[in-house]
């Protein structure tokens, strides 16, 4: 147990070196490691909380929800979280703020997803509740193999463990790479705003750009309902619809049409004005936990809007330039 608490401290040592450097893709090396600790550490408490059932199993009656510990023990890291939280080793806010961080390593890891203006002050974030997390978990047993090798990082902090007290060794441990950590000056709630307002900064200029350079000039709010109706036009799920809810469309204009006046559009105005007023809401907050929540929300509830719009820029561009090509061919 001792080795595997010494590793953790190792993987965290390591990822401040990188977090110093103030590089993306050292960032991106560092909000790896930090994560891998922390599921880490939640699998091996759901693995002490599976082995005190054993135990208990003899007296008729598990300590714990059985079902809970089992799909703790499983690949879903979301599982590992609801154990930890249910169990009181994380608080409701920290496992949710844990689940954001480890969406944020899976996009920058899998998708290649680079979060450059954020990436650096939400690592930092990671590795502060990482080392309450430690602190919180305790094992069944402080043992010292003779097998057991410390590496030189791990020693920086815990010195020799010969001696007696080794949770006061690790605790300390954990508050230093707390301390060092919360000293790196970065302002998270700051980032995130500042990131959330360059997107929608981004929103509006494609707005804008679809409604003043299309074939057919628009209004905002026009460009907003245009973009959304084509594409549902253009799908299975629309003509399905239109076709159980009493259309007689029998081209494709006709079904845009119909479309539009009848379909429950999930975004029926600019939604500009609004988003700004999050991006306001999410400045003005104090706690970093709650600027995280407020910061995801904002990205999952707009993520399929923006993207409409973005691919449908994306197509007026190409037809712009297409027109330019033309032209010049004459």
């Amino acid at each position: 147990m001792i080795q595997f608490l010494a590793d953790g401290i190792d993987q965290l040592d390591l990822a401040l070196d990188q977090l110093a450097v103030q590089d993306r893709n050292f960032d991106r090396f560092a909000l790896m490691l930090i994560d891998n600790v922390v599921e880490l550490t939640l699998h091996r408490f759901a693995e002490d909380r599976a082995s005190e059932n054993g135990l208990w199993t003899t007296l008729g009656k598990p300590k714990y929800d059985q079902r809970v510990v089992d799909e703790a023990l499983g690949q879903n890291f979301a599982d590992k979280i609801r154990l930890a939280v249910k169990l009181a080793l994380l608080s409701t806010v920290a496992g949710e703020s844990i689940l954001y961080l480890h969406a944020f390593r899976n996009t920058a890891y899998h998708r290649g997803l680079r979060h450059e203006g954020i990436l650096h002050s939400l690592t930092l974030f990671y590795l502060t509740i990482t080392c309450e997390l430690l602190k919180a978990y305790k094992p069944r047993f402080w043992i010292l193999s003779t097998s057991d090798v410390l590496s030189h990082r791990a020693r920086k902090y815990l010195g020799e463990l010969s001696g007696g007290h080794p949770e006061e060794r690790f605790n300390a441990a954990y508050q230093r790479l707390f301390d060092v950590a919360a000293s790196m000056k970065v302002n998270l709630i700051s980032d995130l705003a500042a990131d959330m307002e360059s997107t929608v900064q981004r929103a509006d200029d494609t707005i804008q750009f679809l409604a003043d350079d299309a074939p057919e000039s628009t209004s905002r709010e026009g460009a907003v309902l245009r973009v959304q109706v084509w594409k549902l036009a253009a799908s299975e799920q629309g003509r399905s619809y239109a076709k159980e809810n009493g259309s007689r469309a029998s081209n494709v204009f006709q079904l845009v049409e119909w479309l539009s006046k009848n379909y429950n559009w999930p975004v029926k105005n600019d939604p500009i004005p609004s988003w700004r007023k999050r991006v306001r809401r999410l400045r003005d907050e104090r706690d970093p936990h709650k600027a995280l929540k407020k910061y995801c929300d904002f990205m999952r509830q707009t993520d399929e809007i923006r993207r409409i719009l973005h691919a449908a820029a994306a197509e007026l561009d190409d037809h712009i330039e297409s027109a330019i090509d033309h032209a010049r061919r004459k």
